[in-house]
């Protein structure tokens, strides 16, 4: 429940935030779009009132029709000056661009300097070109068309003034249509969280079997190889109990305590690959016997490296019969080298195996097992990890030392099942 709600608060953050920058961009993709829009708007209005003088003016717009353009074109601004939105000044050129008539109708002496009337982009006949300047707080649109859709019925350019009233009802058109924008993104994030929260469950549940079947075969199958090795599986239990406290007191982060954990079961996993000659045998092996029990630690490693869930079983698994003095097997590692992991296993492994009943012997009380552990200091063992699990044997020994009964794997499970539960949460 409590990985379910962790997630379900992952989900809901991420959906908050992700809904928040999507309409918060899309809003204002919108807005822009909609200004635009309203923009266009105006240059058409503008490019029909501009049209709207050519029948005004002479049938031949040339150099000797001047006089009359240039009354048409003072008496057409003077006209519509009194509109909201009107031409403020104009300028009228014949079709091979030649300027015909100037005139200006409200030039407060500011829009000579704020806009550029240097740069003429003709247009194609039908078309129409503008630019967008601020004067004085006000919008004025210069804008250059035809004033036909012939080629030879000249240009028309003017400096277009749109009221603020008029500017200020497009722009709460625009922003009012973004804020829907962004309220309708919103409220689909919200819509959609509880159908993704249902399948995010569902997903949840589908994990957590399979992290149980993935830890139940972990435990079966280290079981089995700990039952045909010595008759039990408690051992496997306590080593990675031990291996837990310690490895929490040593600072692992939760990926390092998973990997440890998943060795701590694996660890002679290649013993299948070992005859029972070898692996059973009561008496002491021969030189020639202890290099094939040596080799399961190979074999071990071939496996868990085919799956990459237990690839990071590697470390304990191929490294737990090193030693801090480089005098261990396979690799020969030594101090630091050796995996922190490994290290710790090493411990724990060396320490339940003193104190447990075997066949061959009876167990030893904790402060002799400690006593020979601390001969191996500095060379079997990593000096500041013994010193560590020194400090809390007597309570682990006291816990857990010599158990065989089942509580051990509820107890494994309850400490051990949250370091593997916080990984299906990234």
């Amino acid at each position: 429940m409590a990985l379910g709600t962790s997630l379900n608060r992952q989900l809901a953050l991420r959906l908050c935030i992700g809904g928040m920058v999507i309409a918060t961009a899309l809003g204002g993709a919108v807005f822009g779009y909609e200004m635009e829009r309203i923009d266009d708007a105006f240059v058409e209005e503008a490019v029909e009132q501009a049209r709207s003088l050519s029948p005004q003016l002479p049938p031949r717009l040339d150099k000797a029709a001047r006089p009359q353009v240039q009354a048409r074109l003072e008496t057409f601004l003077r006209e519509r000056r009194s509109g909201a939105s009107h031409f403020a000044g104009a300028e009228i050129y014949a079709a091979d661009r030649t300027s015909l008539a100037e005139a200006m109708a409200d030039d407060n002496g500011m829009l000579a300097q704020a806009v550029d009337r240097s740069r003429h982009d003709f247009p194609d006949p039908g078309e129409s070109w503008y630019t967008k300047h601020i004067v004085g707080g006000e919008l004025y649109l210069l804008v250059m068309t035809g004033l036909s859709d012939r080629p030879d019925g000249g240009y028309f350019e003017g400096i277009y003034h749109v009221s603020r009233a008029r500017v200020a009802v497009a722009s709460r058109m625009g922003l009012r249509t973004s804020i829907l924008v962004i309220l309708s993104v919103l409220a689909t994030s919200a819509l959609l969280y509880p159908i993704i929260t249902r399948l995010n469950r569902s997903l949840v549940e589908r994990s957590r079997a399979l992290l149980y079947a993935n830890l139940g075969a972990i435990e079966m199958l280290g079981s089995a190889i700990a039952k045909r090795d010595s008759d039990t599986n408690s051992h496997n239990y306590r080593v990675s109990l031990y291996a837990l406290r310690l490895a929490e007191g040593a600072g692992l982060d939760g990926a390092g305590i998973r990997s440890l954990l998943k060795g701590a079961f694996l660890h002679d996993v290649g013993k299948l690959a070992i005859p029972d000659s070898i692996l059973l045998k009561p008496g002491k092996l021969d030189d020639a016997e202890f290099a094939v029990m040596k080799t399961h630690i190979t074999h071990g490693l071939d496996l868990v490296e085919r799956f990459a869930w237990l690839k990071d079983a590697a470390d304990v698994v191929g490294h737990h019969h090193e030693k801090y003095d480089g005098s261990g097997y396979m690799a020969g590692l030594a101090g630091e080298r050796i995996p922190l992991a490994a290290r710790i296993f090493a411990i724990a492994d060396v320490f339940d195996a003193l104190t447990s009943k075997r066949p061959y012997k009876e167990p030893m009380p904790p402060a002799q097992a400690t006593a020979i552990m601390a001969a191996g200091r500095g060379s079997h063992f990593d000096p500041a990890l013994l010193d560590l699990f020194f400090s809390m044997a007597g309570d682990l020994y006291g816990e857990f030392g010599g158990r065989e009964d089942e509580g051990l794997v509820n107890t494994l499970r309850l400490r051990t099942l949250h370091y593997f539960e916080e990984a299906l949460e990234r």
